[in-house]
């Protein structure tokens, strides 16, 4: 930077004001490193730098060793926000740690993620030390980390962290009994297989004013029952009983269903703003559990879904369904559940969407799977949809193909009626080259069709139709004559190629 900027009107401006346009111009991944550089504009830019503990205390393990030690140096008391990421870290484990570790009085924020498994900490203070000001703890893993069998307890096991608010622990067993943690806004568990039912429940319990909760892949939840201890606590559970007013996010992902009923048989979260929910269903038994953990919240589910403007069902595999509708996200895995009891969850989940489920315009999307007519057939006369997206996998797809001959005729089974009647758009990649026959016949087939023939509607022409290779890494040449025809059958619909509209 030019030094003649010390004789302009910025020298007149008061340091506090300095201080806050070099926070604001500063790069947070190169923060350090651009303060140092600043200070050596002028001499009043030094001092006015040099006396503001406060645009020190942010410290990456990415600037290197000499950077962070500056850092601490020029940080005095002020609070710290510190990050390690083992992908970009400029600084060994050991180096980072020692340097940190003497100021963990200071930690405002703690940021840990490592790739692999080897995740063993060299920070004794994480483990023994205190941390009265710690407001973020995040630490992240490799794979393989939570399967080690050796579990931690932070900061010796403290029975309080007043300030905590932000805890996301991803493959990384910790022991979180001893902490008590009770003034949390947000928690992120995912792969920590140390985790119990009893903590879990002990954290919401004590934590009324969570704003985010999102639990994944949590296996050590499998068939365990929260302690006597937490059912003890007089007004803990009950139907609902456990009120959590500022619960904005709510995701449960991978968890087992018997404690998935029990968190939502047992919570209420009325102003909740997004709800996920992804689970596998093996047995009847599971379904009856998710429903009746989902019953008490169809209030919540309505109105999340009331002001949506699309709704959104996937269908992957032989019966995965992917509902996302509004602030609603529902993903439930079904292969080894008996189709009626497939159908039976899946009707329980649309009947209660706050509105008759045929006023509804649905954006299907169709993935690779071996699929049974069956499931589209039952979808087709449950869901209006409008959009349909058929995508093929480039390299092993070989199934989705099959779907376009049912798409090209009235269904062979009563009621007869067109597979999907109502859809305007149409999109899908060619995954196959020898589908270009039948996508051409099928578009045929529905723009052709005479309404009331042997007593069946005609189907909705089409009024768009995207095509494209899709996921290919070296697509193949585009073939103008299948387009052309494709354009010609279509009797004045849009045709796209690649996003592109033909002319």
């Amino acid at each position: 930077m030019d030094t003649s900027s010390c004789h302009s009107p910025i020298r007149q401006l008061p340091p506090e004001i300095l201080v806050e346009i070099v926070r604001h111009s500063v790069l947070q991944e190169t923060r350090l490193r651009d303060l140092a550089r600043l200070s050596l504009v002028c001499k009043r830019w030094s001092i006015v730098i040099g006396d503001a503990a406060v645009l020190w205390g942010t410290i990456n393990a990415a600037e290197g060793l000499s950077a962070v030690r500056k850092a601490l140096e020029m940080a005095k008391g002020t609070p710290l926000d510190i990050s390690f990421d083992e992908i970009t870290a400029n600084i060994t484990r050991k180096d980072f740690f020692e340097s940190i570790g003497e100021r963990i009085a200071q930690w405002r924020s703690f940021v840990l993620d490592f790739t692999s498994g080897d995740w063993k900490f060299n920070l004794k203070d994480l483990k023994n030390g205190e941390a009265p000001n710690l407001k973020t703890l995040h630490l992240s893993g490799g794979r393989g980390a939570e399967k080690s069998g050796d579990v931690i307890t932070l900061f010796g096991g403290q029975s309080g962290l007043p300030k905590l608010m932000h805890v996301t622990l991803v493959n990384i067993p910790i022991n979180l009994a001893p902490l008590q943690l009770c003034g949390l806004r947000s928690l992120n568990l995912e792969e920590t297989w140390a985790i119990s039912s009893t903590d879990i429940m002990n954290i919401i319990i004590n934590s009324p004013n969570i704003e985010s909760m999102c639990l994944r892949w949590l296996e050590s939840l499998a068939g365990e029952v929260p302690s006597k201890q937490v059912f003890s606590r007089p007004g803990s559970f009950g139907n609902p009983s456990i009120q959590l007013p500022s619960l904005l996010h709510l995701s449960l992902e991978y968890i087992p269903v018997s404690f998935l009923n029990l968190l939502l048989s047992t919570i209420a979260a009325p102003q909740l703003q997004k709800f996920e929910v992804d689970c596998e269903l093996k047995e009847p038994r599971d379904a009856q559990l998710l429903l009746a953990g989902l019953h008490h919240h169809i209030p919540i589910m309505t109105r999340l879904v009331a002001n949506a403007q699309t709704f959104k069902v996937e269908v992957s595999f032989v019966a995965y369904y992917h509902i996302q509708i509004g602030g609603l996200d529902i993903t439930l895995s079904m292969e080894e559940l008996p189709f009626r009891h497939s159908q039976e969850t899946l009707d329980w989940v649309f009947t209660h969407l706050g509105k008759p489920v045929k006023d509804i315009a649905f954006h299907l999307y169709v993935d690779d799977g071996d699929f049974k007519l069956a499931h589209l057939e039952w979808l087709a006369r449950r869901i209006t949809v409008i959009r349909l997206m058929l995508y093929s996998d480039a390299y092993t797809g070989t199934d989705l193909e099959k779907i376009i001959p049912f798409l090209s005729q009235p269904t062979s089974s009563a009621p007869v009626t067109w597979l999907f009647p109502q859809v305007e758009i149409l999109e899908t990649n060619l995954g196959w080259e020898n589908g270009y026959a039948d996508i051409v016949e099928m578009i045929r087939s529905r723009h052709s069709a005479e309404d009331g023939k042997d007593g069946v509607a005609a189907p909705v022409p089409f009024r768009e139709i995207w095509l494209s290779f899709g996921r290919y890494r070296s697509p193949p040449p585009v073939n103008m004559e299948f387009l052309q025809e494709v354009q010609k059958v279509a009797k004045g619909a849009d045709v796209y190629w690649e996003d592109e509209k033909l002319t």
